[in-house]
C-alpha cells in the first residue's frame, strides 16, 4: 500500500497507458504482408467506435522500415530497422530495433513525436495500475465468462475446473467485501 491521497491504489497512474496509445505491431505488418522489399503504403487505427484514431505512410525496403506522418501541421520521417531472428522449424521471425534503446521488440508506441519501445516512450499497461479491487473484479470477470450464465458448468468442462472457478469468484467477492468495510471503516460509516 502507498500512502497519499491515491492511498492503496497500487502502483502509480501518471504513465501514458498502452491501450490508449498508437502501436504498431511488427506481427500485425508481417500477417499482412508488408514486410516485403519495396512494398509502401498506408497504415491507419480506429478507436473501438470506429472513429478514425490515426494514420500514417510507410515504406519498406532492405529491412528498414521507413514512416511518414504529420503532428501538428509538421512532417516528420522515421527509420525503424527490422531483424529477423529464425524459428526452430524453418522461416523467421520479425522484430522491431526500437530507434532510442536498440532492443529488439514487437510493437512500438506513438508519443512525443516518434516512435519507439514500450519502456523508451514510459508506457505502461492499465492493469498496471490498477488497485487490489479492480484486480479482483478483473479475475471475477475473467473467471464468470467461462461459465454459462448463472454460474452453471459448461457442457464438457471437468468438475473440478467447475469448482477451481467458483473458488476463484468466492475469493475475490470476499476480497471486495473487505475491501469496502476496510473504506467505510476509513470513512466513520
Amino acid at each position: 500500500m502507498r500512502g497519499g491521497w491515491r492511498y492503496g491504489a497500487g502502483r502509480p497512474g501518471w504513465k501514458a497507458k498502452a491501450e490508449q496509445s498508437l502501436p504498431l505491431d511488427v506481427r500485425a505488418m508481417h500477417h499482412r504482408g508488408i514486410l516485403r522489399r519495396s512494398y509502401s503504403g498506408t497504415w491507419s487505427w480506429t478507436w473501438n467506435n470506429g472513429e478514425s484514431a490515426g494514420s500514417i505512410g510507410y515504406e519498406f525496403d532492405n529491412d528498414s522500415l521507413l514512416l511518414r506522418y504529420a503532428i501538428d501541421g509538421q512532417s516528420r520521417v522515421q527509420h525503424v530497422r527490422v531483424v529477423r531472428t529464425r524459428c526452430h522449424y524453418g522461416g523467421s521471425r520479425p522484430w522491431f530495433c526500437c530507434p532510442v534503446c536498440n532492443r529488439r521488440v514487437a510493437v512500438l508506441y506513438h508519443r512525443g513525436g516518434r516512435f519507439a519501445c514500450r519502456r523508451c516512450q514510459r508506457v505502461a499497461y492499465l492493469s498496471q495500475s490498477e488497485d487490489v479491487t479492480a484486480r479482483a473484479w478483473r479475475r471475477q470477470r475473467k473467471a464468470e465468462s467461462r461459465l454459462i450464465d448463472g454460474y452453471g458448468r459448461p457442457k464438457g468442462m471437468h468438475t473440478a475446473t467447475y469448482k477451481r472457478l467458483m473458488e476463484v469468484i468466492v475469493e475475490c467477492e470476499t476480497v471486495k467485501d473487505e475491501r469496502f468495510w476496510a473504506f467505510a471503516q476509513r470513512m466513520g460509516l
